[in-house]
């Protein structure tokens, strides 16, 4: 089965924020989003953000202003009709409700087609309509309305006049049971004439739900200051942010640090002490790794990813509460996982926080040492964060440079994190950071504890 935008929500829980803060304007769109299929092709990539570039131009540009308003209240009114057309596909008359959904989408799509014209726009091009128009508008209203209108057949006009002008109850009804089997012969006959232009219909809906989601897009670029991310060889991310965890510091008065990394295709230890930021490193890492393959700008100052055709989390708990497992179950079963799409050649991006860190020191130092050789040697993508001092596994380093205090000052729990630094810096060392008593001193904690 094809991964789509709306199974990515459970690995990366992001993407949750990601979608309710893109301001998609129809349904249309909103189904398109979360039925759109995780990219792998480097050239399908590369044209969605040539297209997304061109989309934020001509949105961008204060001349159009006006026009874009426009299109974006018209694609408001649009609806997911595909039923209906599924309907219509497969030879069933249709009903009046379903007669002006598609008279409906198609004046919507012409007054679209129009704006477009009006601002030289030919990125999203649409069908022509005026024909099923002409067939569902025969007043030539251009007004979002249908019924079984009596100049669609003059005997019908002549039945609805008789009923206007019957004798009595009775005969009037008559003459309504003669008008409906006329209006039934309508339906059908529509039905028959808009059967050819299904398809041209059914491309329409495709081009205004992509255009929600372009728009909506380049929108979310300028708002979270996104950049149109490099299809590369290797990652090298440049000042990179976590939209979701800016806008909660931000609340409370205080600033997300963007951190900036580069990797091929090799394994990264990565260390710090705790509070420093790693957990929070992966996560952003997996969030910008499923933007830029979902087509969307990515929220760094300058970006280059590599096309993976996987990308495998081990991050927190939520899986193992969510398969009743243990925690240490469902990270062993991940990180086997990893080990066996690499030996089959996937091209995989592995992203692993605290391996092993539920088992026993011993046993967990032995086990990421023994990951980290293999993921090295069968060449997986991998960022591995740990605790673990004296990992002699040969890999990159990186380390958090973590607390930075050149005087005494008030640190609390509330603040600590002015006080920290996440910038990452290579390193040689085998020792990670020893910080854990520091902190505790710092938030006051029992001397009598620390002391023994």
């Amino acid at each position: 089965m094809p991964y789509l935008f709306k199974n990515a929500f459970e690995q990366v829980p992001s993407l949750q924020f990601v979608y309710k803060n893109l301001q998609l304007t129809s349904a249309l769109g909103r189904h398109y989003l979360l039925d759109l299929p995780f990219c792998t092709d480097a050239e399908a990539l590369r044209r969605q953000f040539d297209l997304l570039e061109a989309t934020i131009a001509v949105a961008g540009d204060d001349a159009n202003r006006a026009k874009i308003t426009h299109i974006r209240n018209q694609l408001h009114q649009i609806n997911d009709i595909r039923p209906t057309l599924g309907s219509l596909a497969d030879g069933q008359v249709l009903d009046d409700i379903q007669l002006f959904e598609i008279k409906k989408t198609a004046l919507l799509a012409e007054g679209i087609a129009k704006d477009f014209a009006a601002i030289r726009c030919t990125l999203f091009p649409l069908e022509e309509m005026s024909a099923v128009v002409a067939l569902l508008d025969p007043e030539h209203t251009h007004i979002p309305h249908f019924h079984i209108y009596s100049a669609y057949d003059p005997e019908l006009a002549k039945w609805r006049e008789r009923i206007q002008n019957a004798q009595s109850v009775q005969e009037a009804e008559e003459f309504r049971f003669q008008a409906q089997k006329v209006e039934d012969k309508v339906r059908e006959h529509l039905s028959g004439q808009l059967r050819p232009h299904c398809e041209a219909l059914t491309r329409n809906l495709e081009t205004l739900a992509l255009l929600d989601l372009m728009l909506a897009k380049a929108r979310l670029a300028a708002d979270w200051h996104c950049c149109r991310p490099e299809v590369s060889d290797h990652t090298e991310l440049h000042e990179l942010s976590n939209p979701e965890v800016a806008a909660a510091l931000a609340t409370k008065g205080r600033h997300f640090q963007p951190v900036s990394i580069s990797f091929g295709q090799e394994t990264v230890l990565v260390t710090g002490a705790n509070m420093a930021g790693k957990s929070v490193l992966l996560k952003t890492l997996a969030l910008t790794q499923h933007l830029f393959q979902f087509g969307f700008y990515v929220p760094a100052r300058k970006a280059a990813l590599h096309v993976v055709e996987e990308i495998i989390t081990s991050i927190g708990d939520r899986q193992s509460e969510i398969s009743g497992l243990s925690s240490f179950a469902v990270e062993i079963l991940t990180i086997d996982k990893i080990i066996q799409e690499g030996r089959a050649g996937k091209k995989v991006l592995a992203l692993v926080d605290e391996l092993a860190r539920t088992t026993n020191p011993e046993e967990g130092k032995v086990l990421v040492g023994n990951f980290i050789r293999l993921t090295t040697r069968l060449g997986i993508t991998t960022l591995v964060t740990t605790h673990y001092g004296g990992i002699e596994a040969p890999c990159r380093r990186l380390r958090v440079k973590g607390l930075q205090l050149t005087e005494k000052q008030a640190v609390t729990a509330g603040n600590i994190g002015d006080f920290m630094d996440y910038s990452l810096v290579e390193t040689d060392a085998d020792e990670v950071p020893m910080e854990a008593f520091t902190i505790a001193r710092l938030f006051g904690v029992d001397k009598e504890l620390l002391n023994l």
